[in-house]
């Protein structure tokens, strides 16, 4: 029964595991404190009707598991800061409104399993250099509409990865890398 946004201050330092699991009626923009360092396990799990963009502050190195799973009615974009170094299990699982491009900054290292299904960002998809693990069933059932960029980094592409995305366009190139 919430209504508007979600703004969360500065002065919140943590947020435990489920804090605003299955908090619905958002329907305005949800503001992060930039004093997070985590966002922790199902933080955000099943917010849906948030609008505009998601920023994640400068301050998270870490987005856990089911973060932001189910949170669809984002209206804009997803922001990851150069700071973020592991996107957990199911991070972004059925987050449906994104209209951009997905970014994943160079400092990402591990993208969990399912951390990006079911989602509908446009464009190409570069998983950037920094990156050394995928989850199986990552990026399965995304609408990407461009090319797929796999960087030299990664040594093994899970099972499922990219199962089901039909969007894809232009030429792949299995790097020799990939064992």
């Amino acid at each position: 029964g919430f209504k508007g946004s979600l703004i969360i201050p500065d002065s919140v330092i943590l947020i435990g595991n489920y804090a605003f699991y299955k908090c619905i009626g958002f329907n305005g923009t949800l503001r992060i404190s930039n004093s997070l360092v985590v966002i922790n396990d199902g933080t955000f799990e099943k917010c849906y009707g948030f609008k505009g963009s998601l920023k994640i502050p400068n301050s998270v190195k870490k987005i856990g598991a089911s973060a932001f799973s189910n949170c669809y009615g984002f209206t804009d974009e997803l922001i990851i800061p150069d700071s973020v170094n592991s996107i957990g299990f199911s991070a972004f699982y059925k987050c449906y409104g994104f209209s951009k491009q997905l970014k994943i900054p160079n400092s990402v290292k591990t993208i969990g399993t399912y951390a990006f299904s079911y989602t509908n960002f446009s464009g190409s998809l570069k998983i950037p250099n920094s990156v050394t693990n995928v989850g199986s069933s990552a990026f399965q059932y995304s609408n990407f509409t461009d090319s797929l960029l796999i960087p030299n980094s990664l040594k093994i592409i899970q099972s499922w990865t990219f199962y089901n995305c039909k969007k894809f366009s232009g030429q792949l190139i299995i790097p020799y890398s990939i064992i």
